[in-house]
């Protein structure tokens, strides 16, 4: 990769000397990315991953947003940390760890209250219902719900308050009010719709489809179940499509129609393991081991829900480790295998337990099921009891066997210790690995975007001067065309200059270590020689330039750093000014910090507060036209702010559509007034 890189530097800059002979480029400044912006660009990156794990590896969700969490702490990024606090409340969710899912939100919602972020506080307090809802206690998932549609209604939120809507409709649901939660779900789906959003339109169809299911409306629930597996393969989303095969084959379970249900179960099945998703097949998994068990084909169901059972504990689904263990208690009761019986139970007790702490009880109708459970273990025990007096000889071995089980359970021990080693060394191996990844796909969108401007913004304007210089050998052109021939191309041949010159710092800055040579020079003398250069440019588009700086001001820069940054920003100005605009260079001492204050204010077009937004985060060359129709490439803007990121400085930008822009940046002064020389910045390695 670094061969094919230096390749093309290579020929880039040979191009430039045959073609243009131009050869004004300097390669030896290079300067670092503000930290700050990839430190939050990173927790951001780390959030949407985390996101967009959710529903298939809550785990992976969990480590991303403990990561993002650390992350914003560090780095004091608020939003951040709103984002990670969501994602750890949502992986807690999916995992069945509902307590630990309230706690999280309601971290999220504090920070959000203090930002003043409605926006994310709205949802997060649509997302705080469901761990409330999963325990119960819907009274107060009711109340966080209608204070996210509040929230909605004021700040003019419509799809949060779809989300909030939709789990209004997922509380009635819960509580067996059919109508009422067919009612909100509708809703929600209009809402949705409305606003050009399908995504979610297949799993509300399907909860709709549950309703009339449970209202023993068969008809009605599969229409609605084919609406949503005909969407859901519309739109290729095949975690949707794995749902509507499931709710298909739990209508046809209802039915008693045993080969359709298992035949929707097992489409399902196909589907979901060629995505990966893992929540949803432990549904499947559930599904299919309860159709087996309805069918009495126990060793089936014994073989799905062990199946269930091992993913579940896995990937610690407090829910589905609850129902397998329970299921697998009952059958393996029946078959009288009652050791293995007496585990299970005590696996579901143990899920049930964690699903629902000791905070949450008096809040959840268990009483009755605790006392069955208590009921059932009392009497796999005592028949276990019984069969434990008939096999009373087994203990005479046990005293024979004391020492091995020592020695067994020393090295059991050291195993344990040595593979918590093995899966740290593993989690750490896969954070390097993730880090890579991302600096991977930061390296490989700036290689589109340079081989983008070269294919395209270089080669056209360089053949276009190749035709010329071929008609002007062969002579097709009289003497007397030439020279407008030229002059109407020399606009597009300057701006290919420009653009060349651009392109190879750009290219250097990313391929190179480099250092900045900080010297003493005079700040009047930078502001005449960026007039000489761009006296013809202003006289063509009749655009006055001015020059405000104290005769005698000196600055402590890398001075060819100075005129890089100051011609770009003067070009850029000169670009989006018209005639009789005016375009001021200014320098001044500031005296709250005795830095100097650059300046390059002009009178132009102005930006629009979006395009300053774009200007400030977007970390790629970004094309806009001047008021001639001038090609402009972005790359000098980043140019600027890479330079001035090596100078201890920052590019501020304060702009108004209709009323022009102002650029600023700030410069160290030389120290007691003493002349420096060779004062040298750290070497920054290259970014590729």
């Amino acid at each position: 990769m670094e061969g094919k890189q230096c390749h093309v530097f290579r020929r880039i800059t040979l191009l430039m000397l045959i073609v243009l002979n131009f050869s004004c480029f300097s390669p030896d400044h290079k300067s670092d990315a503000d930290a700050g912006l990839q430190d939050t660009a990173l927790v951001n990156r780390l959030n949407l991953r985390a996101y967009a794990h959710w529903s298939s590896f809550p785990d992976s969700t969990m480590i991303l947003g403990r990561r993002a969490l650390a992350l914003s702490d560090s780095i004091r990024y608020r939003t951040g940390k709103i984002d990670a606090f969501r994602n750890l409340g949502i992986g807690a969710y999916e995992k069945g760890m509902y307590s630990e899912a309230i706690a999280y939100y309601n971290q999220a919602i504090s920070v959000a209250t203090e930002e003043d972020d409605h926006s994310r506080k709205a949802k997060i307090l649509s997302n705080l219902a469901m761990p409330y809802i999963a325990l119960g206690v819907h009274t107060e998932a009711l109340k966080q719900l209608n204070l996210a549609i509040e929230l909605a209604d004021r700040y003019h939120l419509p799809l949060i308050k779809a989300h909030a809507i939709h789990n209004m409709g997922m509380v009635y649901h819960y509580q067996h009010k059919d109508d009422k939660a067919i009612l909100y779900y509708r809703e929600s789906l209009r809402l949705y719709e409305s606003l050009g959003d399908s995504s979610r339109s297949t799993f509300i169809l399907g909860n709709i489809g549950h309703l009339y299911l449970h209202k023993n409306d068969l008809q009605h629930a599969k229409e609605l179940y084919d609406q949503s597996l005909n969407l859901a393969e519309k739109n290729k989303n095949y975690k949707a499509i794995g749902n509507a095969l499931q709710s298909l084959g739990s209508l046809y379970m209802e039915k008693k129609d045993w080969d359709h249900a298992l035949s929707y179960y097992l489409k399902a099945k196909a589907t979901l393991e060629s995505t990966g998703e893992q929540t949803e097949y432990l549904r499947l998994l559930d599904n299919l081991a309860t159709c087996y068990l309805r069918m009495d084909h126990v060793d089936a169901a014994i073989h799905y829900s062990e199946l269930c059972y091992e993913l579940a504990k896995q990937n610690k689904q407090l829910y589905y480790i609850q129902s397998a263990a329970n299921r697998l208690g009952t059958m393996l009761e029946r078959k009288q295998e009652l050791s293995r019986a007496i585990f299970f139970y005590k696996e579901y007790k143990s899920a049930s337990d964690s699903l629902y702490s000791a905070d949450n009880k008096e809040q959840l109708v268990r009483n009755e099921e605790e006392f069955k459970f208590k009921k059932q273990q009392n009497e796999l025990e005592s028949l276990y009891r019984a069969k434990v007096l008939r096999r009373n000889y087994i203990l005479l071995v046990a005293t024979v066997l004391i020492v091995s089980l020592l020695v067994i359970a020393v090295l059991l021990v050291k195993n344990v210790k040595d593979k918590r080693k093995a899966n740290e060394a593993l989690r750490n191996t896969n954070e390097f690995i993730e880090e890579q990844h991302a600096l991977l796909e930061e390296s490989d969108n700036f290689k589109k975007s340079l081989l983008a401007l070269v294919t395209h913004d270089v080669r056209a304007p360089i053949n276009n001067l190749n035709r010329i210089l071929m008609l002007i050998r062969d002579g097709l052109v009289p003497p007397e065309e030439i020279k407008k021939l030229l002059s109407s191309n020399s606009e597009e041949f300057d701006s290919t200059i420009n653009l060349i010159e651009n392109l190879l710092l750009w290219v250097n800055q990313h391929l190179h270590a480099s250092d900045l040579v900080i010297r003493e020079f005079d700040v009047m003398d930078i502001f005449r020689q960026i007039h000489g250069i761009y006296i013809k440019r202003l006289e063509e588009k009749k655009i006055k330039l001015l020059m405000e700086c104290d005769e005698g001001l000196k600055a402590l820069a890398d001075a060819e750093v100075v005129m890089i940054i100051l011609r770009n920003l003067v070009d850029n100005a000169i670009k989006f000014c018209k005639p009789d605009n005016q375009i001021t260079l200014r320098a001044a001492v500031n005296d709250q910090n005795n830095r100097i204050t650059f300046s390059v204010i002009d009178t132009g077009v102005g930006m629009s507060r979006r395009v300053q937004e774009n200007l400030s985060t977007v970390t790629e060359p970004v094309s806009h036209r001047g008021t001639k129709n001038e090609k402009g490439y972005g790359i000098g803007l980043q140019l600027c702010r890479y330079y001035l990121g090596l100078s201890h400085s920052e590019l501020l930008i304060e702009s108004r559509e209709g009323q022009g822009s102002i650029f600023r940046f700030e410069l160290d002064r030389p120290i007691d007034g003493r002349h420096i020389q060779d004062i040298r910045s750290l070497r920054v390695p290259g970014q590729m």
